[in-house]
């Protein structure tokens, strides 16, 4: 048997889970006791002991889960040049920064054909990833306003009467959609702000949100303001996509929204109101020449002012960043927070900017570092054994749970967040950071030539 035929032979068991034994000796475990010590070991690709071995001492690595993405869209752009990404390169960009889990919010069936091959052809297993098909909007108004989302290159089904959710739901059934995504926002982003699009009348909303609950299908709605919220709460809606961005919620206004959840989402947001220098200093941290195309550190360059100044939006979405993040802290301390980014809009990288979402979320307060760390690790994964019909209760961290974890150092008050991983280990099989990158280089080679749309065949 040749080198090459013994290691493909190891790839394949790997991926299978075929392992002896694997002890890691020491490492905090947070999520299960923040206090401990433990020794933490797999076997064939699972869970088969957590062993307490005494107190924490300080600056021990701790073990969670992978990273969940709770708001992605794999089908859109996200470089400045409005190139989409190989799905191919996507799903190693997320592997690459400990993601292990994606919910794709919008039009993933435009690439899931190239999921699909990548990871047949990968010798690393994939991200686990769950979608709604296409996404549910609003048709035309009067004023000529179209629906959120009609702008994206990526179809939506547009509802004017009841009778055109059912298309939508069974077509959309039938391409692996497992949620239903609704697109509910008039697109103002602080009072006074323009309206952009129409949105669902109240007869057709109300009846989306029954219609999802009597079929037993989760739904998500998109929604920007306070006043959008109320309506999609008052008509049964307790998942959404984004913090409110129009005000920061006091005690009465959460009282309202007893049993909602919200994504944070702050990193689809900045990108829009960022000079250049800001742009380097972000894309500088350790991953993104590693995973992303650096073409885009050339077009930053060129940056002379925000574009939220050179479309006259500059104040109120800073103002709607500064009401989200403050919203999304508020719902973190109340357990209702989902780390998402809203990647694939222009600036927010998939994979890379779900770390840089944990420092804006973090900000200048390390008390929040646990919490964080907990809901977009243990809180992420549930919710996408949630929206992919896979709900069990069973904690991400237990004996006969799949082996899927990062590996991270300590927090502490001079590391961001976002720092990389030490370890990833997806099903078993460790992650090796260097040929990913490898690989990411050269399917973006290949890809550059070959695939210009970004959508592999």
């Amino acid at each position: 048997m040749t080198e090459a035929v013994r290691g493909q032979d190891a790839r394949r068991q790997a991926e299978r889970g075929e392992e002896g034994p694997v002890t890691l000796h020491g490492v905090a475990v947070p999520a299960l006791d923040p206090e401990a010590l433990y020794d933490v070991t797999t076997e064939n690709g699972v869970f088969t002991a957590f062993t307490k071995t005494g107190p924490r001492q300080g600056g021990e690595h701790e073990l969670w889960p992978g990273y969940t993405e709770t708001h992605a869209h794999v089908s859109l752009p996200a470089n400045w040049d409005d190139t989409v990404e190989d799905p191919r390169i996507v799903a190693l960009q997320y592997l690459y920064h400990g993601v292990t889990h994606v919910v794709d919010m919008f039009g993933f069936p435009l690439a899931a054909d190239a999921w699909a091959a990548g990871r047949a052809a990968s010798p690393w297993p994939y991200p686990e990833i769950t979608h709604c098909g296409y996404a549910v909007t609003a048709t035309t108004d009067a004023a000529g306003r179209t629906g959120h989302g009609v702008e994206f290159p990526a179809p939506v089904y547009m509802l004017a009467v009841e009778s055109d959710l059912d298309h939508a739901l069974r077509a959309n059934a039938e391409r692996g959609g497992t949620f239903l995504k609704v697109m509910f926002t008039d697109g103002t982003e602080q009072p006074g702000s323009p309206v952009r699009f129409s949105r669902l009348s109240e007869r057709v909303l109300r009846f989306t949100a029954r219609m999802a609950a009597e079929r037993g299908v989760t739904a998500v709605i998109d929604c920007n303001t306070l006043q959008e919220t109320r309506w999609a709460y008052e008509c049964g809606f307790r998942l959404f996509a984004h913090t409110v961005r129009d005000r920061t919620l006091d005690e009465a206004d959460w009282k309202e929204f007893e049993g909602a959840r919200f994504v944070s989402t702050l990193a689809g947001l900045r990108p829009m109101i960022m000079t250049g220098e800001e742009f380097l200093a972000e894309y500088g941290r350790e991953g993104f020449a590693e995973t992303q195309d650096v073409r885009n550190l050339d077009f930053v360059k060129g940056i002379e002012k925000p574009y939220g100044i050179e479309y006259g939006v500059q104040e109120t979405r800073t103002a709607a960043l500064a009401d989200m993040r403050r919203n999304a802290v508020a719902a973190l301390a109340r357990g209702d927070l989902l780390v998402g980014t809203d990647s694939g809009n222009t600036g927010a990288y998939h994979g890379y900017s779900l770390l840089s979402e944990l420092d804006l979320l973090r900000g200048d307060d390390a008390s929040l570092e646990a919490m964080l760390r907990h809901q977009a690790t243990v809180g992420g994964r549930r919710y996408f054994d949630e929206l992919s019909g896979r709900a069990t209760g069973a904690h991400p961290l237990s004996v006969g749970a799949t082996a899927t974890y990062n590996v991270l150092h300590a927090s502490t008050p001079d590391r961001p967040l976002s720092a990389l991983p030490v370890r990833t280990v997806v099903r078993g099989t460790e992650i090796d950071r260097p040929a990913l990158a490898r690989a990411i280089a050269a399917l973006r080679a290949t890809h550059a030539v070959t695939d210009p749309k970004g959508l592999a065949a």
